[in-house]
């Protein structure tokens, strides 16, 4: 909620700043920016979560649920535990280059901090991971119950 009122208030704030009185401030921009990458990033795991990310629906709604668990279940062992340790992997260094120099806005004039969103680079894939992880350790367990 604080990440989408500080986009929301943010962008009104620009738009009315720059329209209205002429001006602009650099920073609002970059925290808007921040936010909403943050945001994004962070709520792709909500959405996984919720079962409310992009399905194939042509097939899955004439199939009953056993069927639709097994073909979530080999979607996250063969395709969201690949995709996102490659993800994982492949983000690491430029995160961790990204602390060590302390990364902060591209603008001159920017806020600092930007290694801190580019850390969400690694909290999405490792989120995603760890939900795959339990859904499928879940389901083992039920079967072998």
């Amino acid at each position: 909620m604080v990440l989408t009122a500080t986009v929301f208030l943010g962008q009104l704030l620009i738009v009315l700043m720059r329209y209205l009185l002429g001006f602009g401030f650099l920073e609002i921009q970059d925290a808007v920016n921040y936010a909403f990458a943050s945001l994004v990033a962070l709520s792709v795991i909500v959405a996984f979560d919720g079962g409310n990310h992009v399905r194939v629906d042509v097939f899955r709604q004439k199939w009953d649920d056993a069927v639709n668990r097994r073909i979530d279940w080999l979607g996250d062992l063969l395709l969201a535990l690949p995709v996102f340790g490659i993800m994982l992997w492949a983000a690491f260094p430029l995160v961790k280059s990204s602390w060590v120099i302390l990364e902060g806005s591209p603008e001159t004039g920017g806020l600092p901090g930007l290694f801190l969103v580019k850390t969400c680079l690694l909290i999405l894939p490792a989120l995603v991971i760890l939900h795959c992880l339990q859904r499928l350790i879940g389901a083992v367990r039920q079967a072998f119950k």
